[in-house]
């Protein structure tokens, strides 16, 4: 058989772990960061410190190495950094062992702890247990569910519902950094359902599974999950739950309701879709049963046109979403345009049936709706894919006039340099945009002599001045129109030293007219960044004053910058660095 002195090398770990992961992992190894690595048998364990302390597990079985983590990617069965790290370190220097592989230097290895135990009485070492246990939460609950599995009337449901509710419920946020060990508590305890449904309690595990996903709705916006520790979990106890199901037959009927409850109720979504995932475990009772249910839940929703926008409503979205599900299985295309037309409150709701006529080939159909939900939506800034939707429609049908008003309503709403961009190509496709570009720029420029006062703050489609005609112009490559538009009107700074960086080639005054009014702000923060830019400023200063040979008076400013800011030590050693 196999040991690890046969296995492990590097080209095993580069395999297992790509090159990606294996390079991060010798980044770890050679830092150090590695630690408490035993050995014992064909295991090998370890703790990484990473961004928090990650527990590794290599094996050996069948003379192939296998590895888990606790990291997100370690718990995906992926070899992570981390299981490369450890790798390497074993590698550098095997911790002590006694079997197979010989230590690399004499030392107490894990048999030894062995050996020690063996050697204790029965009650030591079960007292050594308990002190553990009464300092560690989870052990002590893993123990308490061993326990309460084992009693002799039968298995102890309260204790896993007790522990279930402890490892899940928050008392206050669970931050970035208490995320892991959080759901080492819970993975805890599901590991525990999961022995408890290998014994035959099919029924209870379905009850604390349901529990489970009640609580963990609960928890799981308490929780700053970023790197996905639970993810893992949420599946593993909707799974658990349906695996119990398929083991303890429970009644339809009532299996069925508690589904529709929970799979509307759940705020993470859990069970979606249930009816079709349990539908073999439902049967034909238990699914009439789920389908009632959703009927009647249903028809008490009042129907929303156009006109009666509402807001978003999650239960409402999910009643529509199951019962559509529902009349797409089995009833008519009509059928199911009537059901979502029950609700036509957002503009996806028209552009979800467009698209349904659209796949059966009734264009006509499909048009009249995008229509009637653009119209209905029109003022507002919600019609994008359906304007876009009738757009390709009209494309397709050689309507370009058609298509050029869809953007034109949309330029109108939002004058912006994408949608002028768009105007222009569908207009050059219609070949008119000789006679739209006089109109788009002068709604342009109505738009920015009519803004309310401070309207740059809060709508976010109205731009500083004429910084939009500045935008075009630029585009259009015509910087003369563009430094007139910004003369006229202003623009943000940003445009400005767009302009500038554009003029400066053939209009080194004006490219300096802007450059030298914005040094003295950035000199008045306190950041290394703003110095940085003040400097690449001067830079460009200093080329354009050097091609209108006055460089000399470059050097008197530079100077003068010197002994005003002489105490922004930061500025001044940049200032060197550049040879300024």
């Amino acid at each position: 058989m196999a040991t690890f002195s046969d296995i492990l090398c590097d080209d095993v770990l580069r395999k297992l772990a790509g090159e990606r992961y294996y390079e991060r992992g010798v980044g770890y190894f050679e830092e150090g960061r590695v630690h408490s690595l035993a050995q014992f048998d064909e295991h090998i364990t370890a703790e990484v410190w990473g961004t928090e302390t990650y527990q590794v597990h290599l094996w050996l079985d069948n003379d192939h190495l296998y590895s888990r983590c606790t990291c997100p990617l370690g718990v995906d069965d992926l070899f992570c950094k981390h299981c490369v790290a450890v790798g390497l370190t074993w590698i550098d220097e095997p911790p002590p062992y006694q079997a197979g592989d010989a230590p690399s230097k004499p030392g107490t290895t894990m048999q030894d702890v062995r050996d020690y135990l063996a050697r204790q009485e029965r009650d030591d070492l079960v007292k050594l247990i308990l002190d553990k246990a009464m300092e560690d939460s989870p052990w002590r609950e893993h123990l308490l569910m061993k326990a309460a599995a084992q009693q002799s009337g039968g298995a102890d449901i309260n204790t896993f519902r007790r522990s279930l509710r402890n490892a899940i419920a928050i008392g206050d946020f669970v931050d970035y950094w208490g995320a892991a060990s959080y759901a080492d508590g819970v993975q805890s305890v599901m590991d525990g359902l999961d022995d408890l449904l290998d014994q035959g309690y099919a029924s209870d595990v379905i009850e604390l599974c349901e529990e489970a996903m009640s609580l963990l709705d609960d928890a799981i916006n308490a929780v700053d999950d970023s790197d996905g520790h639970l993810n893992f979990i949420l599946d593993q106890v909707e799974a658990l739950h349906y695996q119990a199901c398929e083991l303890g037959n429970p009644n339809p009927q009532a299996l069925a309701e508690r589904l529709f409850n929970m799979e509307l109720q759940s705020g993470y979504g859990f069970l979606n879709n249930a009816l079709e995932t349990y539908g073999n475990i439902l049967g034909e009772v238990g699914r009439e049963t789920y389908q009632d249910l959703v009927d009647a839940e249903w028809q008490k929703l009042p129907e929303l046109s156009g006109n009666e926008q509402s807001g978003y409503s999650y239960r409402r979205s999910k009643l529509n979403r199951m019962k559509e599900a529902l009349v797409a299985a089995t009833g008519t295309l009509e059928e199911l345009v009537e059901v979502i037309a029950k609700d036509l409150s957002r503009p996806s709701r028209y552009l979800q049936i467009a698209n349904l006529y659209q796949a059966q080939g009734q264009i006509d159909q499909a048009i009249a709706w995008a229509e009637q939900g653009y119209q209905a939506f029109v003022d507002t800034q919600w019609t994008g894919q359906l304007g876009d939707f009738l757009i390709t429609q009209y494309e397709q049908q050689g309507r370009l006039e058609d298509a050029v008003e869809i953007v034109w309503q949309e330029f109108n709403r939002r004058p912006a340099l994408p949608t002028y961009q768009k105007l222009k190509q569908k207009a050059e496709q219609a070949r008119s945009w000789e006679c739209w570009r006089p109109k788009a720029l002068a709604h342009a420029q109505h738009v920015a002599d009519h803004r309310p006062q401070g309207a740059q703050h809060y709508h976010p489609y109205l731009q500083i001045g004429y910084s939009l005609l500045v935008d075009i112009y630029l585009w259009e490559n015509d910087s003369d129109q563009a430094w007139q538009a910004a003369q006229a009107g202003g623009c943000s700074q940003r445009h400005w030293m767009q302009l500038a960086d554009v003029r400066s080639a053939d209009h080194p005054e004006e490219a300096l007219s802007v450059y030298q009014p914005a040094i003295e702000p950035l000199l008045n923060q306190t950041n290394n960044q703003a110095y940085e830019q003040a400097i690449e400023l001067l830079l460009k200063i200093k080329d354009l004053q050097d091609r209108l040979n006055q460089t000399a008076k470059f050097e008197t400013y530079v100077a003068q910058l010197k002994t005003t800011y002489k105490r922004k030590r930061n500025f001044i050693k940049f200032l060197r660095q550049r040879g300024l």
